[in-house]
């Protein structure tokens, strides 16, 4: 399956996926801030967010005044999407990416 996840939003579910729990936006801002010592501001995050919810990769549910975002797929999930969409792009999709990389390694 394509996920079509830019870098910025990657950046988000990354520390999204290392969350134990569902996570409010405040904890995704100090999160982002202390990997990436991130210079965006809740709104452009919340729109980051609300993308992911659109291409089903996070979801969102309201308690009380909060909203909490969970991821609905895998790290490993995305990043074997990720691999797929690199095999069709580089090697026409005849073998998967890491056994691409491999065989260049051992002509180099």
């Amino acid at each position: 399956m394509k996920y079509d996840i830019t870098k910025c939003e990657t950046k988000v579910m990354m520390v999204i996926w290392s969350a134990d729990k569902a996570v409010t936006l405040t904890e995704i801002m100090e999160r982002l801030q202390n990997k990436y010592n991130s210079p965006w501001k809740p709104q452009t995050v919340s729109t980051f967010l609300t993308r992911l919810v659109k291409k089903e990769i996070l979801t969102m549910r309201r308690e009380g005044r909060l909203f909490l975002y969970a991821p609905s797929i895998t790290k490993d999930e995305a990043l074997r999407a990720l691999l797929g969409e690199l095999s069709e792009l580089w090697c026409d999709g005849e073998v998967d990416f890491t056994t691409a990389l491999a065989r260049q390694d051992a002509n180099s």
